[in-house]
Order: structure tokens, then C-alpha cells, then sequence
């Protein structure tokens, strides 16, 4: 009887952190709709952080000392209200002299960004009883009675984002029905379960738009040859380990000359071990291809500092443009890649979605067949 009880409430202890269908929220109490808005709110705050130092370094590089007054009145709209960016476009600066600046804006606003999602949750939940029972024959003589209850779940949950700068940066955060979509999100690292924090994406952005704008990065076609358009892609792997067990035991004072309960112990152990793999994979359009060659001539040049046209004699022309508007694909273009299904709404977003598929596809090792 009192092993009955002692082994059952033992369990029902043991099963109250148990989890049929592991999931992120059982450790952080943050699902996964948060850790993939958080994941885009800190893009889009990366995006506009970039975007504003390039607009404050523009309101002080410039032959006036109060610096160039289109870009000071966009700080000073941000300054008085923070919602004023979502207004802003690279044709908020008009006219020839501001060809180049106009470039540089269009290159971020064309960018897009895929998020790929690979969340593996592993439980193990064991379960083991020692029970030494004294016989009549001898009081030193024990029989020991043992039994294990073993139990492991898994589930890998894998899915893919896609976004553009544009979208982030004008729609992502707008005010629907009393609320914004970035309100309330965690900004701050998570050192214990990072998926669920800060992950470092603004270092990505700020190293892709310098590699972009002064670095010469490109994408090479391996089928063509050619050069196509700037592509990153960083992989992060955060793995997060708990373990728990607790052995309690209870001895008891035999009474009488029968089989009795000397003592009864229990081992627990629970084990859950997260690991969380993020692909983030940026890209330009091909559309902004035409006029980055000059953007990047006219950032090399002499002219630059000291300019107030912000034109280069010597930088090719490029035909003046409208907005920026991302040339749309299919409404059911789909890409599909070796490790990864995007829905590409755009080239940009496949473009970097590709970059994503080329770097998660090294994990994978083909074994011809014999």
C-alpha cells in the first residue's frame, strides 16, 4: 500500500512538467508568432536606425554649416513625430543635384530580408523506483524490486518569412485599431533562450548595406556567370540545455515478522534541450542594378566631400525614376528551394530567400549510390 501511494504521487509530480507536443512557449511562455514578430520588429528598428544616421550624416555633410535642409526638416518631422517616417521616400529629395541621394535611399527601400525558422524542442522525462523490502528469514537480508518509465518527445517546427525594407519601414508598424504591431515587443538580448530576444540583426543590416554601397558585393549566377544582384546570409544556432532530478527516499521501521517495506526511493530526471536555428538572408533587387554602379562611383569620388549638388562630374547618369516599387511576381509564385518554401512576392524577396536555401543547403551531404 505505501508503495502504491509513495510511486504515484512521485509520478503525478514528475508528470506535471511533462509535454506530449514540446513547444517554445513551455520554457519562455513566448510562441512562436512572438518569436517571429519580434524577430521583424528588431529588422524593421535596424532599418530605420540605419536610415536615420544616414539622414543625420547628410544634415551635417554639406557645404552650409546647418547642414542639407531637406534632410535636417525629415529629422525634425522624426524628432516631433516618430509616425512622420513612414511618409518618407527617396523622392522626398527632388531635382538633378540630388540624383545620387535619391540612389543611395532606393537601394535600402528595395532591399528585402528572409527569415528562416528552424525550431527543434526535445524532452525527456524518466521515471525510476527502488523499493528493499525486509524478508522474515534475516533482518539484514534485503530484496530489492526496481522499475524505470521512460519517456522523449521531439518536435522540429520549420518555416520561413519574407519582407522588405519598404513594407517595414511604411506598413509594418502603422496604427490599426488602436495598436501597432511592433508595441509591447522584447527588445533587450535573452542570454537564456536568445530566440526569444535580441539577435543581433542590426549588425547584419549595417555590415550588408556597407558591403553593398563600398565592398562590392554581388551575387555571381554560377548558371550564367554573370554578376547579379548583393546577397548575405548569416545562420545563428542558440541551443538552450535544462536539466532537473531529485531522488527522494523514505525509510520505514519494520513492525512484525512478515515482508516489510524497509525503504522506497524514487529517481526523477527531466532533460529539455532547445536548439534554434535562425537563416536571415538579405538582398537588393535587381531593379536598383542600374544605378548602383554609379552610386558606387560618385561614393568613391573626390566630389563627394564638399559637393553641395551631391552630383559627380564623372559619375554616369542614370535616367531619372519614379518611386521605388519593387517589380511584383506572381500573386502564387512560390519559390522553392532545396531546404526551404518562400512565398517570393517580389524578386528581392526571392533573391534573398535563395541566399538563405544556398547557405542552409551546406548542411546537407549527398552520398552517391554505390
Amino acid at each position: 500500500m505505501f508503495i502504491r501511494i509513495f510511486a504515484a504521487s512521485a509520478a503525478a509530480f514528475l508528470l506535471v512538467s511533462c509535454s506530449i507536443h514540446p513547444l517554445p512557449e513551455d520554457v519562455t511562455g513566448v510562441n512562436t508568432y512572438h518569436i517571429a514578430r519580434q524577430i521583424r520588429c528588431e529588422t524593421r528598428e535596424a532599418a530605420l536606425q540605419f536610415l536615420i544616421r544616414q539622414l543625420t550624416r547628410l544634415a551635417t555633410d554639406h557645404d552650409d554649416q546647418l547642414g542639407d535642409p531637406i534632410a535636417r526638416q525629415v529629422l525634425a518631422d522624426y524628432e516631433a513625430d516618430p509616425d512622420s517616417i513612414s511618409n518618407f521616400n527617396p523622392d522626398r529629395f527632388p531635382g538633378p543635384k540630388y540624383e545620387q541621394v535619391r540612389n543611395f535611399y532606393r537601394v535600402i527601400y528595395s532591399t528585402a530580408i528572409a527569415y528562416n525558422f528552424d525550431l527543434t524542442m526535445s524532452e525527456q522525462n524518466d521515471l525510476g523506483t527502488t523499493v528493499n523490502l525486509l524478508g522474515p528469514w534475516a533482518r539484514k537480508l534485503t530484496l530489492a524490486v526496481s522499475g524505470d518509465f521512460n519517456r522523449n518527445r521531439t518536435n522540429e517546427r520549420s518555416f520561413t518569412v519574407t519582407d522588405t525594407f519598404s513594407e517595414l519601414l511604411v506598413r509594418l508598424n502603422v496604427l490599426v485599431r488602436g495598436h501597432r504591431y511592433c508595441d509591447g515587443q522584447i527588445k533587450q538580448a535573452n542570454y537564456v533562450y536568445p530566440i526569444a530576444g535580441h539577435i543581433g540583426v542590426d549588425e547584419l543590416v549595417k555590415t550588408f548595406f556597407e558591403l553593398v554601397y563600398l565592398g562590392q558585393l554581388s551575387e555571381k549566377d554560377a548558371a550564367a556567370g554573370a554578376i547579379g544582384a548583393p546577397t548575405i546570409a548569416d545562420k545563428l544556432t542558440f541551443t538552450t540545455t535544462i536539466d532537473g532530478s531529485s531522488t527522494p527516499k523514505v525509510i520505514f521501521t519494520p513492525v512484525g515478522s512478515g515482508f516489510q517495506l524497509a525503504d522506497a526511493s524514487l529517481t526523477g530526471s527531466l532533460n529539455r534541450t532547445d536548439t534554434h536555428k535562425v537563416t536571415v538572408g538579405l538582398a537588393v533587387d535587381k531593379d536598383v542594378l542600374a544605378y548602383l554602379t554609379a552610386l558606387r562611383s560618385y561614393l568613391f569620388s573626390r566630389e563627394r566631400s564638399g559637393d553641395a549638388s551631391l552630383v559627380s562630374p564623372s559619375v554616369r547618369k542614370v535616367p531619372p525614376r519614379g518611386p521605388v516599387r519593387t517589380p511584383r511576381l506572381p500573386a502564387d509564385d512560390i519559390y522553392v528551394g532545396t531546404t526551404l518554401t518562400a512565398q517570393a512576392r517580389n524578386w528581392a524577396e526571392e533573391l534573398a530567400a535563395r541566399a538563405v536555401d544556398q547557405l542552409k543547403s551546406r548542411e546537407l551531404q549527398l552520398i552517391r549510390a554505390p
